[in-house]
């Protein structure tokens, strides 16, 4: 058995937006007392904020796994998709792409199973944030006289809970990170030639990522999301094709700009032209 020939990846990389407060909350065993109660996930070194890489790629899946209305099936206490015999995966819109376990609950194994071709790196904080004022947008720094937040890079919003009998309050602080953060979000898609199988195949696989993308924009990214928290948006969406020969010799065969722009819809548009005719066109 062979592994399957890499022929390069497709890079996407993307500004992340909060247009609402966005709330990737972490573990509350480590805090202090006097401490926040939840608080968000901070990078340990720099406790600055970020999104992880497996909060935005377990997203994506999730919503794609409810667009497509795939079987779950159940795994512990959670349920989950995943693919037992080989035409099912073969066409599946997340399994190829977000990766599947070779064995199962009762020992089973799939043999069938390819390399998960979807990477999606940890999206760090920008140094700066969009401000609406006046109709206009507009970039500040964090540390821009008129810029205060309650702790840094975050809000405290709190939350009550009232006793519908007697009103009796039970407040709770949220820390989430403010509307207008930006994060550097990053996408990497492995293409592969396979053996007898369509490039089509392939090609459908990158774009239900894109698919994914949107209805994202049209849900919530984080926690608290039917409350309001974690409306997202991407823009200055940039996409290449970095063949295999860019790493060999990056000179001689550089990376290729395959499209830009602010709109997913735009890119969704043009894929075919664009995107898929010269990553798989001659797969």
């Amino acid at each position: 058995m062979k592994a399957p020939q890499l022929l390069g990846k497709v890079v996407l990389t993307a500004e992340l937006k909060a247009l609402t407060g966005l709330r990737i909350g972490a573990a509350t065993s480590g805090i202090e007392i006097g401490g926040l109660d939840n608080p968000v996930l901070r990078d340990p070194i720099t406790e600055v904020p970020y999104i992880p890489g497996s909060s935005l790629k377990g997203k994506l899946r999730s919503l794609l796994t409810k667009a497509y209305g795939l079987e779950l099936l159940p795994l512990g206490p959670v349920r989950l998709h995943w693919c037992e015999d080989e035409n099912t995966y073969r066409t599946c819109p997340v399994c190829p792409t977000f990766g599947q376990f070779p064995a199962g609950p009762r020992r089973a194994t799939y043999p069938f199973v390819t390399p998960a071709r979807l990477a999606v790196r940890d999206a760090r904080l920008l140094p700066v944030l969009e401000i609406e004022e006046g109709g206009q947008t507009r970039r500040v720094a964090w540390d821009e006289p008129g810029i205060d937040t309650d702790l840094p890079y975050t809000e405290v919003k709190v939350e009550v809970a009232l006793d519908v009998v007697t009103a009796a309050s039970n407040p709770r602080p949220m820390e989430r990170v403010p509307a207008g953060a930006l994060f550097n979000s990053e996408l990497l898609f492995n293409v592969y030639r396979m053996d007898q199988r369509d490039s089509t195949e392939e090609k459908e696989h990158f774009r239900k990522i894109l698919v994914g993308m949107r209805l994202l924009e049209d849900d919530y990214l984080g926690s608290s999301g039917t409350r309001g928290y974690g409306k997202v948006k991407f823009q200055k969406v940039r996409l290449s094709w970095r063949p295999l020969e860019y790493y060999r010799n990056p000179s001689a065969s550089p990376e290729q700009l395959l499209w830009e722009g602010d709109d997913l819809s735009g890119l969704l548009s043009e894929y075919d032209n664009k995107v898929a005719a010269k990553v798989w066109g001659g797969a």
